[in-house]
């Protein structure tokens, strides 16, 4: 069965200010807005990359794309088998033709969508060559890239997925006592398409990524955020885990986002998951250390 990431939802505090920042400083396209939510695109294809919802900090949902009906409905059965709740969805999203949303026992929202093809579109695929949707100075941000989620129960939640979903987990990272304090998902071939670290009750979300064409584009993205006052958390660097260069920040919404580039490919899905110890020079092979504020999620 294919399955992808699509969107991600999360919660902003003011709805109309979050707009703002996403189309003036970070360059993203409204496709649509609702009086309480707004669905943004990176610009280089008409999907939703970006869902915003009033109300609060953190996770709203994450959606993943499936190829037709009866996929979404055997995936959808799975989740329930497993303790999994339907929950009505919002209104329609756009470019959706349907959506099945779901609670998982963990208690985050995740949602199966079938995307109605473009024909506009020149490809199926954000292409940074095409023409983008509108002609900004800055479209930078090629695409959705990944979701980190928190949770009290890393192990819970990921073996969750694993079981009922199929998903691979390359690598996982283990505490002194030996529970899970983060772990990273793919059911692409990328080194993960989710992500999820251990945190406080509450917790829903650590970071949003998209995706970059490099460390340029990075630093010019730094820069620009600079420019309207707003700092860079950490970062640029490299991963140790997964390879990915990174750039992290805060939005004024108060959840963290990455600028990512050059993530691993993992072609063999049958591999057994790779258990790493509490070092925190797995962050960055550079010689970067998470800073203190990495405790903290939204």
């Amino acid at each position: 069965m294919a399955l992808w990431l699509t969107h991600v939802g999360v919660r902003v505090p003011n709805l109309q200010d979050s707009i703002e920042f996403h189309t003036s400083v970070l360059g993203l396209t409204v496709l649509s807005r609702e009086s309480d939510r707004a669905y943004l695109s990176c610009g280089y294809d008409r999907s939703v990359d970006l869902c915003l919802v009033t109300g609060g900090t953190g996770l709203d949902h994450v959606a993943f794309g499936v190829t037709d009906e009866r996929e979404l409905d055997t995936l959808a059965s799975r989740l329930l088998d497993h303790g999994a709740e339907l929950v009505p969805s919002a209104s329609p999203e756009p470019g959706v033709n349907k959506a099945t949303r779901l609670r998982l026992p963990s208690g985050h929202l995740l949602e199966f969508v079938i995307i109605e093809p473009d024909p506009e579109q020149r490809f199926t695929y954000p292409h940074p060559a095409a023409p983008p949707m509108t002609h900004r100075s800055v479209v930078l941000l090629i695409d959705l890239d990944h979701v980190t989620l928190r949770h009290t129960d890393v192990s819970g939640l990921a073996l969750f997925l694993q079981n009922s979903l199929g998903f691979h987990i390359p690598d996982a990272r283990l505490m002194p006592d030996g529970q899970w304090r983060a772990a990273w998902l793919h059911v692409t071939s990328q080194h993960h398409d989710l992500a999820i670290i251990r945190g406080d009750a509450g917790e829903t979300l650590d970071h949003v990524a998209f995706r970059v064409s490099g460390i340029e584009t990075m630093k010019y993205l730094a820069d620009r955020l600079a420019s309207f006052g707003m700092t860079i958390e950490v970062g640029p660097g490299r991963h140790s885990i997964g390879g990915n260069l990174f750039t992290y920040f805060w939005t004024p919404d108060g959840n963290r986002y990455e600028l990512s580039a050059e993530m691993a490919m993992v072609s063999n899905t049958a591999s057994p998951t790779r258990f790493w110890g509490d070092d925190p020079g797995l962050f960055s092979p550079w010689g970067i250390r998470p800073p203190e504020s990495f405790r903290k999620g939204s």
